[in-house]
């Protein structure tokens, strides 16, 4: 019997906060990071769309700088209201056609396609800066959980 409550002790005791202090600091923590991906209307259009939230640990104005999720600098919005930062970016993939291989493509076309410049795949992470201090401050973000997305998609 002791054992269990023993047991039990350490469980809970090893239960902390949602997001491990690795994720957060004196200023924002990471409060979530999800991904939706999207299908558009036009054969190949596809993108993910990344919703983060933060949440403020002081009264501090901040403005997020960079939001790389996946190896890549997503564009973004910024929405402060009270203190929770919510992020929303969107990242469209390469166009199916883009990904033809040599016997699919058109001859007298070059089969060489630019490689976007990518970090490394799990790299995710926002940077950002504090009213009154030019000094970046970064979080890193451990993974973004997918969601499915409740829409239908375009015909």
């Amino acid at each position: 019997m002791n054992q269990m409550y023993l047991i039990l002790f350490w469980v809970l005791a090893s239960c902390g906060r949602p997001v491990p202090s690795l994720y957060q600091d004196k200023t924002i923590s990471l409060h979530s990071a999800e991904k939706t991906e999207w299908v558009g209307g036009r054969a190949g259009v596809r993108g993910t769309m990344y919703t983060i939230i933060l949440k403020k640990n002081n009264t501090g104005i901040v403005t997020v700088k960079t939001l790389r999720a996946e190896g890549n600098i997503i564009p973004f919005t910024q929405n402060n209201i009270g203190n929770t930062i919510t992020l929303r970016g969107n990242f469209q993939h390469r166009n199916d056609e883009d990904t033809r291989t040599a016997d699919q493509a058109p001859s007298g076309i070059s089969t060489e396609n630019p490689v976007p410049q990518k970090l490394h795949p799990k790299d995710n992470w926002i940077e950002y800066t504090v009213k009154g201090s030019q000094k970046l401050h970064r979080i890193n973000i451990s993974k973004f959980t997918a969601v499915e997305s409740s829409e239908e998609p375009a015909p």
